[in-house]
């Protein structure tokens, strides 16, 4: 797509951001916002785990307590943020506004109440800057069962940098609201976030964003999203609406392109007769995925979506919560030194033998494994798992 680079900041760009991280344990000029609406003990744990960022914390927290009930602003400020109170509820998007206000440093750190950062969210983040406007990170998805982890992020091995809204629209947004950094003074100059809107109001958020210039997002998990009960229930056709809504205010724009609302309209009626038919409801069912996929454009969003969220899924097996891949080895491969310290490697083994075992990562995969010889090297990373070959030395892993 024209709205998405296969560069990666692995440049000049890059390298000259790198050069000016600050020593260990010195700030970084980063402030994090936090809307908290009564959730004390999410709000805590959303505070300290961006006070708890290594090796460089961020200079400053700002937890918005947007009228609550209870001591959710109380929890904040025991935890080490810098709360300020609304005294009438505003919603998240008039909280972060506030924050916003009340920022003092360059950068911005989106986190929500609920969910936390990982220990290195910065620092996988912060060298990526550049002169992008927003630099963003991928997330996992947790409830209770770690089986049911999502990854939710880009496909691709290396950061993507996205040079037009356009792949907002489609394949998605997937700009994370909670891990990811923006230039204050660029979100402060398109207006914020938008006050009032019930569905989208990142994703309007990000297309004016860049509208002023580049970002880029990169495939490291950096936060967890935690689903709970306490959160809203979706309504997907909601959000389904929401979206396309989003994308229509933008139709004026040079860079908007037809063809990828037309991808994502393929998609949303699919979703919704698979919905139905979950329901029983067969006739609504056959109607809605016709809809899906009667263009070709919508057929093609349909598939694209399809192929997509399947790597998604195998993604999500990759990863931990800890945002260390998952681990496996082959049975005659040695534990590498530095492994051994750390918890059990499962053996990779099939009825096949060797062959057997590669079948059984294709199915079900982890992120990395252990091997005892290149050529299986090879065989390790085309199913997508990172080799590491025990003779290699550390540093060339």
């Amino acid at each position: 797509m024209a709205s998405m680079s296969r560069d990666h900041p692995g440049s000049r760009r890059s390298q000259a951001a790198s050069s000016d991280v600050p020593p260990a344990a010195s700030p970084l000029p980063v402030s994090v916002i936090i809307p908290a609406y009564n959730r004390p003990e999410m709000v805590r744990r959303a505070v300290a785990s961006a006070l708890a960022q290594r090796p460089n914390p961020p200079a400053e927290v700002i937890v918005v307590d947007d009228c609550s009930s209870d001591d959710t602003g109380a929890a904040a400020a025991e935890a080490g943020a810098r709360v300020i109170r609304h005294e009438r509820n505003r919603g998240e998007a008039g909280a972060r506004n506030t924050a916003l206000s009340h920022a003092q440093q360059p950068w911005i750190g989106l986190l929500d109440s609920d969910d936390e950062w990982l220990p290195d969210m910065l620092a996988k983040l912060w060298p990526l800057r550049g002169d992008h406007m927003l630099v963003g990170g991928a997330s996992l998805n947790c409830g209770s069962d770690p089986r049911r982890d999502r990854y939710a992020g880009v496909l691709r091995r290396r950061p993507v940098i996205l040079r037009s809204p356009e792949s907002l629209i489609y394949p998605g947004n997937y700009i994370a609201a909670s891990g990811t950094l923006a230039r204050r003074d660029v979100v402060e100059r398109v207006g914020g976030w938008a006050e009032g809107m019930r569905q989208g109001a990142d994703m309007d958020l990000w297309i004016r964003v860049l509208e002023q210039g580049t970002g880029v997002v990169a495939p490291a998990v950096v936060a967890i999203y935690h689903v709970h009960e306490g959160q809203m229930t979706q309504d997907n056709d909601a959000l389904a609406r929401g979206h396309e809504a989003v994308a229509m205010r933008y139709r004026d724009r040079p860079w908007w392109r037809p063809g990828a609302l037309e991808r994502s309209r393929g998609v949303s009626a699919w979703d919704a007769g698979r919905r139905e038919l979950n329901a029983g409801h067969r006739g609504s069912a056959a109607r809605l995925m016709w809809e899906g996929v009667r263009r070709p454009l919508r057929l093609a969003g349909v598939a694209e979506t399809s192929w997509r969220r399947y790597a998604l899924r195998r993604r999500s097996g990759m990863v931990t919560r800890t945002g260390a891949p998952t681990m496996a080895r082959l049975a005659s491969a040695p534990v590498p030194a530095e492994l051994q310290a750390g918890h059990a490697i499962p053996v990779l083994d099939g009825r096949l033998g060797r062959v057997g075992a590669l079948g059984r990562l294709i199915v079900n995969p982890v992120g990395a494994v252990v091997v005892d010889s290149p050529a299986w090297a090879l065989a390790v990373r085309a199913t997508g798992a990172e080799p590491i070959l025990p003779s290699q030395p550390l540093r060339e892993r």
